[in-house]
């Protein structure tokens, strides 16, 4: 299926109906699996600046949809290799890097990476970061974002996927409105963005979507941490979606690549 179109032929209403089923399984399961981990948080002892085991809720409430509905949770693409995924990469990697600029900028200093966050060496935590990115993509990008476009075209689905993904975040409830919705709008930007650039299998989507996903948390994470609004953070979002959306989608359509 091609950037900006629909699915070719409709499915069946069987298949419809387990889609559905995979998806409500997805959504109980990962909010269950989110509230065990949160309260696993403070026993274990790991501080969240390194990682929140929540971010592995999604990726738990997939698992469960596949085991429960193997035949409504959706196929993907073949593997792509060469000029296409190389770009993807590339884009994602540009992505990262304008999350990082953005937030320097309109904070007026450079990005420190320090030795150690929370007694935690930088590479090891950087690690976690992307292995929780990880989990959050395959439920929330992977799942949801690649079933919903079987019933309606990719920047609804990544609207509608952005939306619950903004809204999961759930710490950042006690916020000004401005800023949350600032926030939320940064996330639909965000899954705009991943769904523009990954092509490929699954896990060639996946590590296209965690590189973005990392880029944006370590944007945070060394431009000022929680001294940054997230009005900047959501800002940030929504340049590099304005930047890398539409060369993305001009890329695709001169190679002829399907998404």
């Amino acid at each position: 299926m091609t950037a900006g179109t629909a699915p070719e032929e409709p499915p069946d209403t069987g298949a419809s109906r387990r889609g559905i089923v995979a998806l409500v399984v997805w959504l109980l399961v990962s909010s269950v699996g989110a509230v065990g981990l949160l309260a696993v948080q403070p026993l274990i002892g790991l501080d969240m600046e390194v990682l929140s085991p929540v971010m592995f809720a999604p990726a738990i409430g997939a698992l469960a949809a596949w085991v429960f509905v193997r035949g409504g949770v959706p196929r993907f693409g073949t593997a792509v290799s060469g000029g296409p995924f190389a770009i993807a990469l590339l884009l994602s990697l540009a992505a990262s890097a304008i999350y990082f600029l953005w937030v320097s900028l309109v904070r007026g200093a450079a990005p420190e990476i320090p030795g150690a966050v929370a007694g935690v060496p930088v590479a090891m935590m950087i690690l976690a970061q992307a292995l929780g990115a990880l989990g959050e993509e395959i439920g929330f990008r992977g799942l949801l974002l690649h079933g919903l476009n079987r019933w309606t075209t990719w920047p609804i689905s990544a609207v509608v996927t952005g939306l619950l993904f903004g809204f999961w975040h759930v710490q950042y409830y006690g916020l000004p409105p401005l800023e949350f919705l600032v926030f939320v709008l940064g996330a639909v930007a965000l899954t705009l963005t991943m769904a523009a650039v990954m092509v490929g299998s699954f896990w060639q989507r996946m590590t296209i979507c965690t590189i973005i996903h990392t880029g944006a948390n370590l944007a945070l994470a060394f431009t000022g941490g929680d001294h940054v609004a997230l009005t900047t953070f959501g800002g940030a979002m929504v340049v590099a979606a304005v930047v890398i959306v539409p060369t993305a989608l001009l890329l695709r359509r001169k190679g002829g690549t399907a998404g």
